[in-house]
């Protein structure tokens, strides 16, 4: 072809210029030539993916381009200024909504696919930090709201948010993040601590949140279903989403949140399948290069109506005996209230998730986190168990019986001709010890109950949106949520043989 387009690029051959374009965008000239032929830019994104497959680059790096001068407006009608573009990201100070204030943020020039949006991140220091849940339906419940650190606390770029696949398919490896449309209990566990950063002036991390389920009948095909398969996908885009900001990733913690929807396992299947479970995430996240996870469960007490099932009863066992796993119940549940579906209500999922960041920044700041475990009964003469308890401050029965727990404390006795408890009494010679004195001799195959098999509650009882399975026994240590609502250690329910 003899003909030359013109400068101005209108495909004319009327001139004989020797340099023009062919193709401008917004931010310059995309492909042109000049009298050696085609001269064409090519993107940042596409040069740094060039250099990821060639090896040329660490992943997720790009060469640091400065392009100076550029307008605000190409991000959208937002308070931002200094923008300027780095590899394949925008770098720029912004003022957006949410609680984070005035700072630093980042976003994509370009999305990686047409079915994707770009997301504003900010651009926070220190490692990306994962915090994932694994459970069934009850698991899947959120708020209706946006994070009050939206930038902060994000998803997988899928367009499915905080709330996963729920088993239906395969999740997709990702290394983008998009802001939330709800929050779920994995997102309040963020906001909390970011809460309590802001308030000390710390640093505010970025977290990325995802809870991933499904229906399985019980433990051992939780172990094997897609929840299980698609946490692990999680793990991996939070290493990916990392790997592109050039950050180190963490896993934070990881949820548990299945218990009644196990209609299979009795109480020692539920254990060991459990532990199996853990041992599965825990090998498959330390395969890509994770530390061990931190796993962190409210002990489920059941509902209202429901308050005995082998599950239930197997978490004692895990909560005092859960090999080398780092697994930790934050609170018992019978302190939260509950929907009609026996969810969490929206307050008691923030006073969940205060008690979950208490607890997982005790772990992280090497201080020991355990609610009050009861692990030993035994007689003492004719009338009288003594109820030995771990703990980490003396005992407490707490006088104003929040929870409806009655004058025993939530304690009663299972087995044939079980005698009654009359009175629960702190032991004057030690501070983690009760004395539980009965009204007749205690009979042999006796097991101590505390949290376990009470009767359901009735509809006018104060307390009747809290599981029917209660107590009033805790530790002296006292907390206060962001709102001002008192916090305790409450006891971890118990099945004890009476020795």
């Amino acid at each position: 072809m003899n003909d030359q387009p013109p400068e101005d690029g209108s495909g004319s051959g009327e001139s004989g210029s020797q340099k023009g374009t062919i193709l401008r965008a917004r931010n310059g000239d995309v492909i042109g030539y000049d009298a050696s032929g085609l001269v064409m830019r090519l993107s940042d994104k596409v040069i740094a993916d060039i250099g990821r497959r060639l090896g040329a680059l660490p992943a997720g790096a790009a060469q640091a381009v400065q392009a100076e001068g550029l307008d605000p407006s190409v991000l959208g009608d937002v308070d931002a200024w200094n923008l300027r573009q780095t590899g394949e990201w925008y770098v720029f100070s912004a003022n957006l909504p949410g609680e984070q204030g005035a700072r630093q943020y980042r976003c994509l020039v370009e999305a990686d696919s047409a079915e994707e949006q770009v997301s504003i991140v900010a651009d926070a220091p220190g490692a990306l930090l994962g915090v994932f849940s694994l459970g069934g339906a009850r698991a899947t419940k959120a708020l209706p709201r946006v994070p009050r650190f939206p930038y902060h606390i994000l998803a997988p770029a899928d367009d499915i948010g905080a709330v996963g696949m729920g088993g239906v398919e395969p999740a997709r490896v990702l290394s983008h993040l998009n802001t939330l449309r709800e929050v779920t209990r994995d997102a309040l566990l963020a906001e909390v601590l970011l809460a309590d950063r802001r308030r000390n002036h710390r640093a505010l991390p970025l977290y990325m949140v995802r809870a991933e389920t499904d229906g399985s009948p019980s433990v051992a095909a939780l172990r094997e279903g897609q929840a299980v398969a698609n946490l692990l996908t999680a793990a991996r885009s939070l290493k990916a989403a990392a790997d592109r900001m050039a950050k180190p990733a963490r896993i934070l913690c990881i949820r548990l949140d299945y218990t009644l929807e196990d209609v299979q396992s009795d109480a020692v299947a539920f254990r060991d399948g459990m532990l199996a479970l853990l041992d599965e995430i825990t090998e498959g996240v330390g395969k890509m290069g994770f530390h061990k996870p931190v796993f962190l469960a409210t002990f489920d007490c059941g509902t209202p109506g429901l308050s005995d099932h082998p599950a239930l009863r197997a978490q004692w066992d895990l909560a005092w005996n859960h090999g080398e796993h780092d697994l930790v119940f934050a609170a018992p549940g019978y302190g939260f209230a509950q929907d009609s579906y026996g969810r969490p209500t929206p307050e008691a999922m923030l006073q969940m998730a205060e008690m979950d960041a208490l607890a997982v920044t005790a772990i992280y700041e090497d201080r020991p986190w355990f609610c009050p475990t009861f692990l030993l009964a035994e007689r003492e003469g004719e009338r009288l168990i003594r109820v030995r308890a771990r703990a980490l401050g003396p005992l407490v029965i707490d006088a104003a019986d929040p929870f409806g727990a009655g004058p025993t404390a939530g304690f009663r006795l299972e087995g044939q001709g079980a005698p009654h408890i009359t009175q629960v009494a702190l032991a004057e010679d030690d501070p983690q010890d009760l004395l539980l004195s009965l009204d007749a001799p205690a009979t042999d195959d006796l097991h101590l109950l505390y949290g376990f098999s009470a009767a359901p509650r009735a509809a006018d009882d104060p307390a009747a949106a809290h599981p029917a399975a209660a107590g009033s026994l805790r530790d002296d240590w006292q907390g206060a949520a962001e709102d001002g609502t008192p916090l305790h250690r409450w006891a971890l329910p118990c099945a004890l043989p009476v020795h």
